[in-house]
Formats: C-alpha cells, structure tokens, sequence
C-alpha cells in the first residue's frame, strides 16, 4: 500500500497530548472498567508497614497457578513450565515447577539475583528457546509452535544485549518496530509514521530522530530500543533490564511509563529489573527466582512476606527487611 492510498487501520501506539487508552482502542467504558476491577492476580503494588489484609484481601481463586492447558482468556499461561538450554540432546535444566496465569493489563516484575535464570524465563517466553518441560502458551497457543510472524503481533521485547545498529539514524532503529505491519514493499503508511513518533516521544527521545544509533549514549540507546518496541503495538512488551544504564531519574520515569501503558492502555508488561524497590511501589504482581532457581510469584505484599526476596538477595552483611520493602545493612556480630 502506498502513503498515498488510505492507511489501513492499526490500533495506535498513544498520543501524548492524549489517553493512552483512547488511541489504543480502548473504550472510555472500558477504561473506566479497567480502574474498578483489577486483573486477576493484579493485587497492587506493596505498601509498607501494612498488613495483606489492611491493602488489597485474599488473593482470588482464579490467580492460583495453572494445572490445566492453555486458555485464551490469559495472554501468557505456564504450567509446570521447566527452562534452560540443550547440550547435544541432553536438556540442561535450569529451573523447574514455573506456574502462572497472565492476565491483560498487568504490571509484572521479575527480580532475582545474576544467573537464577531471569533472562532465560524471558527468552523462553519471547520464543528465541524452546522450554524443557511443561506446558507454555501465549493467548492459548503453544509459544513454541507460532511463526516468527505471528510472535511479531503478539509481544515485543528488549532485552539487554548490546546492539551496533552501524549507520542506522534513531528514526530508522524506531521503525522496525513497524516491520510486522508493512506490505510486501515494506514501505511505511502515514500511520506507521505517526506510531514512530510518538514511541519516541514516550521514551523522551524525540528531537533525536536524525541522529546515529551509535552516536547515542548507552542510556539513550535503551530508551530507542524501548521506543522500538512500544512502535511495534503488541498486546505483550517483555522487557529485560530497561532500566540499566539509566540514571535514577529516568529509571523511576520507565516504571512510570510502565504503568501507563497497563493502566490506561490495557497492555501486559512484563519487566525484569534489579530495581527490587520499584518494583514492589510498582507492579501488580511480583515473580522471583531465587538462588536455588525456585520460582515464586504473587502480589508483592504477599511475595515481601513469604521470605522469597530474602532467600534471592540476603547476603552475610545485607538483608531484606520485609516491613519496609528495603534493603538494610546486618548489625555487625560479636
């Protein structure tokens, strides 16, 4: 389809000066939904010094882990989900037993230490590895038998590995997020154009359009890559450590942009960080995965509590302390 024909309709990435929800054809009825009930499992973000009771009840029956197949009422759904990788035909398992519903419009955050296997879970997800064992779909299909078309409509990701994009102008890297889209041309609509836009302006980086990706710093390159994938309008964004590189400003305004995208725009995001405070103010459900790759997920007042943090991060000289949702230092012995 060439610019000059009518653009074909795709629902929007938001408009700034705009609900988010409006331009993502979200209905202000369903918006208004969307504030008064909460998506199973969506149980708010941790309140210190509060007991489970004081903030959000019992969790509800329907957030309990998934024993049954695959259901299209959740974007994401695994049971009894084993990942790692293979070595010749022997599959090297890194965590076992991972169980969990995803409905739409939640806020998820993974935490845990280097190596429990957070980016694996992430890329098993994304469908670049296949799982070990269980069962893993995405709106009720098999993850591992979808086209890498039809992932490309479904979740966007950014992960932390480092890209040299050579030449590419920041416009340019944006714009393959539109690559899902395009005609057997690849040309761009007037929409496309217009969803690259504002994916930038998200992100803080419009202005920097004209610019070389490998001009950029590392902080900026992270925000184009997440630009890149709010431009690919999918019901799903995954991001693996979208706050690394930033400074202490701007990762608070990501999280921010996170809970945005959920609560106004009715998107799934699910964030892998080491930001274990944010976090918890944040996301409606928190998953860990422990030194010992146990897996562990629930509202976060429920997860502060069950001694999950403790038993991922604690060190000789560092403990996390429940109550207030932070880190202290240990009261020296002896």
């Amino acid at each position: 389809m060439s610019p000059e024909e009518a653009p074909r309709h795709i629902p929007g990435i938001p408009d700034v000066t705009q609900p988010l929800g409006s331009l993502f054809g979200q209905t202000d009825t369903a918006a208004q939904n969307q504030k008064i009930g909460a998506p199973h499992g969506a149980q708010g973000p941790f309140t210190p010094g509060t007991e489970p009771s004081e903030q959000h009840g019992e969790r509800s029956q329907a957030a309990s882990p998934c024993t049954g197949g695959g259901s299209a009422r959740f974007v994401l759904e695994a049971s009894s989900l084993a990942i790692g990788w293979k070595q010749g035909r022997t599959p090297q398992i890194l965590a076992r037993n991972i169980d969990f519903r995803v409905s739409p419009g939640q806020l998820i955050a993974l935490v845990g230490p280097n190596g429990a296997g957070k980016s694996t879970l992430l890329r098993t997800i994304a469908g670049l590895q296949p799982p070990c064992g269980g069962s893993l779909t995405l709106r009720g299909r098999n993850i591992a038998l979808m086209s890498v078309e039809e992932r490309a409509t479904l979740l966007a990701c950014v992960f932390n590995e480092r890209i040299e994009a050579g030449y590419l102008t920041v416009w340019e890297f944006v714009a393959f997020g539109r690559y899902p889209y395009t005609n057997a041309h690849n040309r761009l609509t007037a929409d496309d154009r217009r969803h690259i836009a504002t994916a930038l302006a998200l992100v803080g980086m419009d202005g920097f359009e004209k610019r070389t990706f490998s001009s950029l710093s590392d902080g900026e390159r992270q925000k184009v890559q997440i630009a890149r994938a709010v431009a690919q309008n999918t019901p799903l964004l995954v991001f693996d450590e979208p706050t690394a590189f930033l400074d202490a400003p701007s990762r608070i305004e990501i999280f921010r942009l996170a809970e945005r995208l959920v609560q106004e725009a009715g998107k799934t995001v699910l964030l892998c960080t080491h930001e274990v405070d944010l976090a918890l103010k944040t996301a409606g459900e928190l998953w860990v995965i422990d030194r010992e790759h146990r897996f562990t997920a629930g509202p976060p007042f429920v997860v502060a509590r069950s001694g999950a943090i403790g038993r991922a991060f604690d060190l000789p000289t560092v403990t996390f302390d429940a109550m207030s949702g932070t880190f202290r230092a240990r009261a020296p012995q002896g």
